[in-house]
């Protein structure tokens, strides 16, 4: 071993504390990646073995193909296997096969792995599942094989293409694969940028502790080749150490996110299975090396320029320009002496500071930018799946089958609604009575509910900005009476005329209105002119929140579906319920997905905040011990780190912040790409927690190395020569 892997690994070892924290960076970054890489493929993965379960493993199937002619498909260019099986007999329940290209369900075929001389016959016809080598690039001889049989003959052949199966094996068009391709680059290159700008500083660090080293062993004629090489050497060391244990951390991320998949979504048959092909391992491991390499490069390279006069004397950071050292008025007669200091010490040293400024920097931004992905994926599924009060709608029944379903399932939180056919721009609906009269309480009116006529007179009207407000429409208030027009015959042009008289005024919905398009006028079922009054047949609507039985409900509404063909009208029922809570916990886990590569990319930084923070104050126990020396008071001495600790928070929240506003505009603007009328809302709450976090953080980081280097002895310190 040479002399310089001798000094760097006695250099390693000497500042254990500052290694082990750049280590836990390199690690934590390399298990971002391997998480990032490994859930993809492991979703794939799962999703693939669930299509074999549930299908086949095959990429296209030919049915009715005789057994004398199956030689065709087998030997057709770009099959890689076949398998076989008998033509499935026509039921009731696979009578959704006949004329459509679905695949067919693994458990309606029995497979057979090959046929004999006897089933090679034009009298036996057999299904041929076929997979091909290449699906990409070969699905199109599925084609071939098709032109091949009608060349036989073979005219009512059925096709079938395995969609998804292709689609997990490669089979997808350009523009699916760029996206993918691109996203994929996307993430991982701000993780390996996040972490070369972080872990940089902690090697600039080594380097300026080393510097005063680096400058006598120059002087004893060591070439800039060997300085460079010594500070790789460092990189690599750490590296090997880190990228297993970030592998390892990764493992148990991704296991962890799997589970929290499995448990959040439920889906019936799909399980997802963790799943890492040798070449993830690869990958994270080149992709690790690089970071540490890059991140080191700078320092190296720098390192490797120093003259041996101007690396003994170690002033090669401090950059004094009188001009540029002016301090404040404000800080220099609030900070005193400390923070005239304080300022003039982050002008002269800025190199020192200026990656974990950037450290800070890169953290804050992603965290305020990509909160937004999580608060606008919230706003739009409540957007496709609006809150009507209710978790379950059954429509295209009567008063009378609705009825029914509340008495079988014993359901008491529910409202039955129908519409009355008006002529002019107001809808009157009435509602079942018992809800009715809940509804009429809750806005204040007590007593003779048959005679009881609500208005919501405010609607919502939305800009093309996205952005909604509530207005006031008709200018009537209780007391008043109200001429409703209706249709007498849907379709035909004659109407008639009741006087209703407005009981209240309000802009409270009742169940089932999730917004209000134009003024609505709510009676009750029991109105006392209900005769005088026109429906819609074919607007009446089950509102409810059935809890468990909605389940009952789906099963009676599907058996009612398949009995009742004669009848003109068919029920359906739409479980809310149940689809707001998978949207919920798709959000959730995206969320979880996001704010851990948040954490994760946060946590690099502060691994970096807390070296640089901690070495510098180390590195100027010679000044603090000379100031506290000449007579700076404790006083003195805090205003002076406080005003540090300000000026850190500082600067990087105002580059930082305005960074993630931007970032999180562009998240949001590719959310809404779709079509989505959404607007766009500054990310608050996010800015609040990073404006915290990044104070409390800096803060008790600088007391911290403070309150470390303060222990030591004033004369000892200022006899040091070096750390």
């Amino acid at each position: 071993m040479s002399v310089l892997s001798k000094l760097t690994k006695e250099n390693i070892r000497k500042n254990l504390k500052r290694s082990i924290v750049t280590m836990i960076g390199v690690a934590l970054s390399s298990a971002l990646i391997f998480t990032i890489i490994a859930i993809p493929v492991s979703y794939f993965e799962s999703m693939k073995s669930y299509e074999r379960a549930e299908y086949g493993d095959f990429h296209e199937s030919f049915e009715y193909i005789p057994g004398d002619k199956v030689h065709i498909v087998e030997e057709a260019a770009g099959v890689e296997s076949v398998y076989y099986a008998e033509p499935i007999k026509l039921t009731l329940e696979t009578a959704y096969l006949e004329g459509s290209d679905q695949p067919i369900p693994a458990k309606l075929y029995a497979r057979l792995d090959s046929l004999t001389d006897e089933q090679r016959t034009p009298d036996q016809k057999f299904i041929v599942f076929v997979r091909y080598t290449k699906p990409k690039r070969n699905i199109r001889f599925g084609k071939d094989i098709g032109y091949a049989l009608e060349d036989e003959g073979l005219t009512e052949i059925t096709a079938r293409k395995h969609t998804n199966l292709l689609r997990y094996d490669g089979d997808v068009d350009y523009n699916t694969t760029t996206i993918i391709t691109c996203l994929g680059a996307l993430v991982i290159g701000v993780v390996v940028i996040a972490s070369i700008f972080t872990i940089r500083n902690s090697f600039n660090i080594s380097t300026t502790e080393r510097t005063h080293e680096f400058g006598m062993l120059s002087s004893l004629g060591a070439t800039p080749r060997q300085i460079r090489r010594s500070v790789i050497i460092e990189a690599l060391y750490i590296g090997v150490v880190a990228i297993p244990v970030g592998i390892i951390l990764g493992i148990a991320a991704t296991l962890l996110l799997l589970l929290a998949s499995n448990s959040l979504l439920g889906l019936e048959n799909i399980v997802m299975r963790f799943a890492s092909p040798w070449w993830l391992y690869v990958a994270v491991i080149a992709l690790g090396l690089i970071i540490v390499w890059l991140a080191s490069a700078s320092a190296a390279i720098r390192a490797s320029r120093l003259s041996p006069i101007e690396a003994i004397r170690s002033t090669q950071d401090i950059k004094v320009n009188p001009k540029k050292l002016k301090t404040n008025r404000f800080l220099a007669s609030y900070f005193g002496v400390g923070g005239v200091i304080a300022s003039k010490n982050l002008k002269r040293s800025r190199q020192k500071y200026r990656t974990t400024v950037i450290s800070i920097v890169v953290s804050v931004a992603v965290f305020v930018g990509l909160s937004s992905f999580v608060i606008d994926s919230q706003r739009i599924v409540r957007a496709f799946i609006p809150d009507f009060g209710a978790d379950y709608i059954v429509t295209g029944g009567s008063v009378e089958d609705y009825q029914t379903i509340v008495d079988k399932f014993h359901l008491n939180d529910y409202v039955i609604q129908r519409s009355v056919r008006t002529a002019g721009g107001i809808s009157v609906i009435t509602l079942s009575n018992g809800y009715f009269e809940r509804y009429a309480q809750s806005v204040g009116i007590r007593g003779d509910y048959d005679h009881a006529a609500i208005l919501n007179n405010y609607v919502a009207e939305t800009h093309s900005n996205g952005a909604q407000t509530v207005k006031r429409v008709l200018d009537y208030n209780a007391g008043d009476d109200f001429t409703l027009k209706m249709y007498i015959e849907e379709g035909e042009p004659d109407t008639a005329e009741h006087q209703i008289t407005i009981s209240k005024v309000t802009d409270k919905r009742p169940m089932g209105i999730e917004a209000i398009e134009i003024p609505t006028i709510f009676i009750s079922d029991n109105y006392y002119a209900k005769d005088q009054l026109y429906f819609d047949a074919y607007s009446d609507f089950l509102y409810a929140n059935p809890g468990e039985a909605s389940e009952g409900i789906s099963a009676y509404l599907l058996e009612k579906m398949s009995t009742d063909d004669e009848s003109p009208r068919h029920m359906f029922g739409l479980d809310i319920g149940s689809a707001r809570e998978m949207a919920d916990n798709l959000i959730l886990l995206a969320a979880i997905f996001m704010y851990g590569f948040i954490v994760v990319v946060a946590l690099i930084g502060v691994t970096n905040i807390f070296n640089t923070i901690y070495t510098n104050i180390h590195l100027r126990a010679k000044e603090f011990a000379m100031l506290k020396s000449i007579g700076m008071t404790d006083q003195e001495f805090h205003r002076m780190i406080w005003l540090e600790s300000i000026l850190y928070t500082l600067r990087a929240l105002i580059i930082g912040l305005p960074l993630g506003v931007l970032i999180s505009y562009g998240v949001h603007s590719l959310l809404v790409n779709g079509g989505v009328s959404l607007s766009y809302e500054l990310p608050l709450i996010p800015i609040i927690i990073a404006v915290l976090a990044v104070a409390i953080l800096i803060s008790v980081i600088m007391h911290y190395s403070v309150r470390q280097v303060s222990r030591q002895n004033i004369i000892e310190t200022i006899r040091k020569d070096t750390i």
